[in-house]
């Protein structure tokens, strides 16, 4: 009876002792493969940033926008190597999972030969056939007899499945054999990337502390630099907000003579019975009106604000390939005591490269700043600013698609291609980088 107690129990650990094993692996398994992916398009990150900065001529001055190149570089470098580090201990999660595992399998395997033991020596004991004969014509009634029959059976099939258990439980001991084996395989290739990206690491830093010493060398001139920016962002910061205001008046007195032509067709129709007001329920009831906006005049502009929300941090770049040379917000210039404060996102791209409008909407404006064209679209109550174009293939009042082509990216005075993107909630200047997509 001992012997049929334990063995649905032994079986019911095997299975599950295989399928907890499965599972580990599938959930780590995903998890690598997500790692891996994030690298590589870190990696390729890093390769546009390489590209933009060797084409920057070496005999060029040093310019913040070189400096911010430099930056995003060993951020993203930093960025591979913890995820490196995230990697190497999945890997360690795995290779102490799996010696776990083979030490719970070769006690199984311990346990099982030691219960086959004891049914080999049960069955030489009672190996006549005169005992197995005694056992069933002793019982004390016909069914008692065909159980005792069953019984003899299954002993022999349970014997059988112990063998079928041991051999089982020696395939999976194996597996995760391999399965170790193959784990510090991983580590040990997975360590060299690593010691090789610390490597390149140290060198970047080297190249950061360098251009830093350049920098501080053109503090004075940079400064001038600065001060010119900050100029042409409080006439590109005035432009837009007279652009709004322009737009909300317009809304406005579209609004009044809307409300006057209703308030006349009301006067010459004929009176009517008021429709008698429905009982409050809460059930069905329609979602909360949204916040009255003169802007959102009509539900076609109300839909097209309400897009421009959905996408928030889903917005497509304005151009395809770009580097971060300003975040929006003041900062302090990193080993100077310059402070730089941007009204939008300042994007280093190729000269003349292709410049996209990131939703749909209307041209609001096309003017001049600095010398340079410059498109505000309006998004309902949305608006985003493109600066330093060197062309423009829109015209005032027409209606744009995401992704359309707007224009053209001119350059900085460094000589290096450069657009500068803005976007505002009416007149509040936002930080763009929360509503396009993350580029990692």
């Amino acid at each position: 009876m001992a012997v049929r107690e334990f063995f649905p129990g032994l079986r019911i650990f095997t299975l599950l002792v295989l399928g907890v094993t499965l599972m580990a692996i599938s959930v780590h398994g995903q998890s690598r493969e997500e790692l891996e992916k994030q690298r590589k398009q870190i990696q390729q990150e890093i390769q546009e940033l390489q590209k933009a900065q060797s084409s920057i001529k070496k005999d060029k001055k040093a310019s913040l926008g070189q400096l911010s190149l430099i930056q995003n570089k060993l951020a993203k470098r930093n960025a591979v190597i913890n995820n490196i580090n995230a990697q190497v201990k999945l890997i360690d999660d795995n290779i102490y999972s799996n010696n776990r595992e083979i030490y719970r399998l070769q006690k199984q395997i311990d346990t099982l030969k030691e219960h086959y033991g004891r049914t080999i020596e049960y069955a030489y004991k009672n190996r006549s056939n005169y005992d197995m004969l005694n056992f069933i014509f002793s019982a004390t009634s016909f069914n008692d007899a065909v159980r005792r029959v069953a019984y003899l059976k299954s002993y022999r099939s349970y014997r059988d499945d112990q063998v079928a258990n041991i051999n089982k439980t020696r395939e999976m001991l194996q597996g995760k054999i391999i399965a170790l084996n193959n784990n510090k395989k991983e580590k040990s290739q997975v360590l060299v990337e690593q010691s090789k990206e610390l490597k390149t690491l140290e060198v970047e830093k080297k190249e950061k502390s360098s251009y830093l010493s350049k920098i501080k060398e053109r503090e004075r001139e940079l400064g001038k630099e600065l001060d010119a920016k900050k100029r042409i962002d409080r006439n590109l910061q005035n432009a837009i907000a007279s652009i709004v205001r322009r737009e909300i008046e317009a809304a406005r007195k579209r609004a009044a003579e809307e409300a006057k032509r209703l308030a006349a067709a009301n006067a010459s129709a004929p009176a009517t019975k008021p429709a008698t007001k429905p009982e409050s329920s809460t059930a069905g009831k329609a979602p909360a009106p949204r916040k009255a906006n003169v802007l959102e005049s009509t539900p076609e502009v109300t839909r097209v604000s309400v897009g421009f929300e959905n996408n928030r941090r889903n917005l497509p770049w304005p151009v395809d390939k770009a580097s971060v040379n300003s975040s929006f917000g003041r900062k302090k210039i990193e080993g100077t005591t310059l402070i730089e404060d941007n009204i939008g996102l300042t994007l280093g791209v190729q000269s003349g490269a292709t410049v996209k409008a990131v939703f749909e909407g209307i041209v609001s404006s096309i003017y001049d700043v600095a010398g340079s064209q410059t498109v505000t679209i309006k998004h309902g109550k949305y608006f985003t600013t493109y600066y330093n174009l060197t062309s423009v293939s829109v015209s005032k009042g027409t209606e744009v698609k995401m992704g359309q082509v707007i224009g053209r990216a001119g350059e900085n005075d460094d000589g290096e291609g450069e657009i500068l993107f803005v976007v505002n909630n009416e007149a509040k200047f936002e930080n763009p980088e929360l509503w396009l997509k993350p580029k990692n």
